[in-house]
């Protein structure tokens, strides 16, 4: 249950999708590249810590290794383009704004906050 916005039309929890992929032994860019990894756990904690009603998910490539790190809200949702460390926590407000919050009742028995 979430406390905001539905979930997604199928019943599944939104999901934020985040490029990691690195090329390695290339000097093309690609998110992984650009510090993706630690963009993902950035907001996988924030999203943690605010109760947030998304999963993240960690994928390989969208196809714009340019214009990265990339991520967005599928399906359907706005691409963030070029994000950094300092866009967390407005990409996390966005996140809240779209997804609502998770409702108490959504934890896991005996962990608190999760």
């Amino acid at each position: 249950m979430v406390d905001g916005p539905d979930d997604t039309p199928n019943g599944d929890t939104p999901k934020f999708a985040i490029c990691i992929n690195r090329r390695f032994g290339s000097d093309r860019p690609s998110c992984g590249n650009r510090g993706s990894a630690a963009i993902a756990d950035a907001i996988e904690t924030g999203a943690q810590e605010r109760g947030i009603n998304v999963t993240i998910e960690r994928i390989v490539c969208f196809g714009m290794c340019a214009d990265g790190p990339n991520m967005r809200l599928v399906p359907g949702g706005a691409f963030h383009k070029n994000v950094n460390l300092d866009q967390v926590d407005e990409i996390l407000a966005t996140l809240e704004s779209a997804c609502g919050h998770k409702k108490k009742s959504d934890d896991i028995p005996g962990i608190p906050g999760s």
